[in-house]
Parts: structure tokens; sequence; C-alpha cells
């Protein structure tokens, strides 16, 4: 029986979905004979979709990724899966870092690039938070003011209108509602 090429290509938002594309255009080339694709943090350690390519995994086998950092960008994370895939005798193969682990070389180029991963993922991380300390923008969701919150809990206090009704009058989301009844103490409605 011949190895199995492996695909897997990540993108961390479901707004990238031309990075994805990208990745599985480069995988054509190494036809490989099945492709795991999925759209999280690289920073999670539990991705449903690498775990299922690696459950399909055999020794002699190759892992195909377009980059490293599609795989992990926590250096840990890397020098641990690659401890697995040596000792399941599974080969790696990064498209774009030119990197094949079935060679003493590769391994060790490997070794440096998950470690250059782990550093762009923390200067990233890094101008992040010191653009944001020069500004007064903050990242998420913007709090909900105190008049729409005072509303929404007389609403729902006072009517018997459902937490989605109330949302569409507040001009929030039900989440948010929730959130507020929550942070209140008031037990909902069964």
């Amino acid at each position: 029986m011949e190895n199995k090429v492996i695909g897997y290509a990540r993108t961390s938002t479901s707004h990238q979905d031309l990075g994805i594309e990208v990745q599985l255009e480069a995988f054509k080339y190494f036809k490989p004979d099945a492709i795991f694709k999925e759209q999280i943090s690289g920073r999670k350690e539990n991705r449903l979709q690498l775990s299922l390519a690696l459950e399909k995994l055999e020794k002699g086998d190759t892992l195909l990724i377009y980059k490293l950092d599609r795989l992990s960008r926590s250096t840990r994370q890397l020098v641990n899966l690659m401890a697995e895939l040596n000792t399941r005798g599974i080969q790696l193969k990064s498209i774009s870092d030119g990197l094949d682990t079935s060679s003493p070389n590769g391994r060790f180029m490997f070794t440096i690039m998950s470690g250059m991963a782990e550093l762009e993922a923390e200067m990233i991380s890094s101008r992040t938070k010191d653009a944001l300390a020069r500004t007064d923008k903050k990242l998420g969701r913007p709090m909900t003011n105190q008049a729409k919150e005072k509303r929404a809990i007389d609403l729902y206090r006072n009517t018997n209108l459902t937490v989605k009704e109330i949302a569409a009058r507040v001009k929030c989301c039900s989440r948010t509602v929730y959130t507020i009844l929550k942070r209140n103490n008031i037990k909902l409605r069964v």
C-alpha cells in the first residue's frame, strides 16, 4: 500500500476565505489523499479537523501544510506535535517554508522555524497592545449604555415580551439582554 499525503489547512477566522483557498490551491501539486480544513486560532490546543487529520495518518504517511504557522503559533505545541509525528513515523512537509522532516536537516529547520512562528505571534500581540495603549479605542463589543440596560430590565420585568422581542426594541442582540439580566441577578422566566 502506498503512503498517504494528508493536507491540513487553517485560517484564524471565517473572514479569511482567501487564505484557505490559497492553501488548497498549493496542495493540488502534491495530490493529497484527503484535506482537512478549519477556521480557528492556531493557539487553540483542541482543533477538531487537525485531530481528524492526525487520526488518518499512519506510519510512512506525510502531513502536508501550507506554512508552519498554519499548524500552530506556539513553539510548545509544534514541538509536541513533531514529537508525536516522529514517534508514529510520520513526516511533515510545509510548502511555503520548504520544510520536509524526512531528513535530519529538515527536523533541525523545523525547530528553528517553530520558534520563529511563536515570535511572530508574540510580536503581533505586542504591537496590538501598544497601539491600543496609545488610543482610546477598545476591542470587542461596545458596552451597553445604562439607558438601554434599564429599558431592557424594565421590559423584562413589566411585560411578557420574549428576550428576542426585548432585544429588538432595545436595539441589541438577545445575548446582550441575557447578559444584562444575569449581571443584575434577574431570574429568567420559565
